[in-house]
């Protein structure tokens, strides 16, 4: 198991409370056998003078974004262009206030010989997954009277193959209504105007290397997967705004901060932030922020951890892949994806002598993979 959690906000109007709708699913989709699949989940999180939409899309590349704005904007579905991956198929009543948010298109697979914990394409060998090799459904729906609400979408099969209930990638992601610190670590702080989102690589054990259906392989005291002794898992990061530029403007960046207090995270004393540039320089914008460790079992011990490392040299997207192209992001920007306002990046996952992805409990004692996960509801506390 790998557990990876952050969150993604924007800086909107000034307010100490949102009421915070129910999940609605696929809105506005009726009689199309699509919308038996999450392609959108829709929350409005309304405060007194704005409201912030929170859209969340897992076919494709999975997209999640938060978008700021008027009071009583509705949202707009064209269904029979979205689910044929038309641009700005999904639109607003009136023109957004600020839009931002992240995909994820491919998941990759790579051979960490030297034991760096990073992807260094150059050198290391490594296979891309794409998103859109999986299928996804809705496990549970969770609304808190009208503070929280919050989703979670599991993978069911890999390339039409159904996978077993272990195997799985799982996203969790929530919208608040109020201030507060998450009960469970890394204890991130949460704002009325924020998305949490987690995401957990859970027996992610596949053979990539055959064209028949033997696609999972068989789970043993090895770090070797498709092949690779010192396999690790790693993914292509891309985000978005919708804040004009020009060419010489930086616009999304990366940043570190150090503190002395691992109070609220215990043995994690950075900060990792992506911001755009208004978030930067006014208070408006959008940015992301996670502590940078990674748990390998549900109990979230820093003595059972990882690092999630991300690339900070960001660079412009120059090509809209298959998997963006059928994603809900396309969907809301079109071409405008490949502009200025939006750059890529990858983030690995590993740091020196962890063990590498790891099949089961290694003699070291590293869980790789918590063979003793059962499946919990959502908790108002997570």
């Amino acid at each position: 198991m790998l557990r990876w959690r952050l969150l993604l906000m924007v800086m909107a109007g000034m307010t100490t409370a949102r009421n915070v709708s129910q999940p609605d699913v696929n809105p506005q989709c009726e009689g199309l056998p699509e919308c038996e699949e999450p392609w959108l989940i829709h929350v409005v999180a309304t405060g007194n003078n704005d409201s912030i939409h929170h859209l969340w899309g897992i076919h494709g590349a999975p997209s999640f974004l938060v978008v700021t704005t008027s009071l009583d904007t509705g949202l707009n579905v064209t269904w029979t262009d979205f689910i044929k991956f038309s641009p700005l198929s999904v639109t607003f009543d009136e023109k957004p206030i600020h839009i931002f948010g992240f995909s994820i298109p491919n998941l990759i697979l790579f051979d960490d010989t030297d034991d760096s914990g990073t992807l260094d394409n150059s050198t290391e060998p490594y296979i891309v997954v794409p998103m859109t090799n999986f299928y996804w459904e809705i496990k549970e729906v969770f609304n808190e009277s009208t503070r929280e609400s919050a989703v979670l979408m599991e993978t069911t099969k890999f390339q039409d193959k159904p996978l077993p209930m272990e195997t799985k990638i799982s996203f969790q992601i929530a919208a608040y209504g109020l201030e507060g610190r998450s009960t469970v670590l890394p204890h991130l702080l949460r704002t009325p105007n924020s998305a949490q989102f987690d995401m957990v690589l859970d027996h992610l054990v596949l053979n990539l290397n055959t064209t028949d259906d033997e696609i999972l392989m068989e789970v043993k005291e090895t770090t070797d997967i498709s092949g690779f002794k010192k396999a690790r898992w790693a993914m292509d990061l891309i985000i978005f705004s919708s804040e004009p530029l020009n060419e010489e403007e930086k616009g999304i960046e990366f940043s570190t901060e150090k503190s002395l207090d691992d109070e609220n995270t215990p043995g994690v004393f950075h900060l990792d932030q992506i911001t755009t540039k208004l978030a930067r320089t006014t208070k408006q914008g959008g940015y992301m922020q996670w502590r940078p460790v990674s748990y390998l079992s549900s109990d979230r011990d820093i003595n059972l951890s990882t690092d999630p490392n991300i690339d900070g040299n960001f660079t412009s997207l120059t090509e809209i892949s298959i998997a963006l192209e059928e994603s809900l992001a396309y969907a809301v920007f079109g071409d405008k994806l490949e502009s200025a306002m939006t750059a890529q990046t990858k983030v690995s996952f590993g740091q020196k002598k962890d063990k590498f992805y790891a099949a089961k409990t290694t003699p070291h004692g590293l869980l790789a993979l918590d063979m003793d996960r059962h499946q919990r509801k959502l908790s108002p506390r997570w």
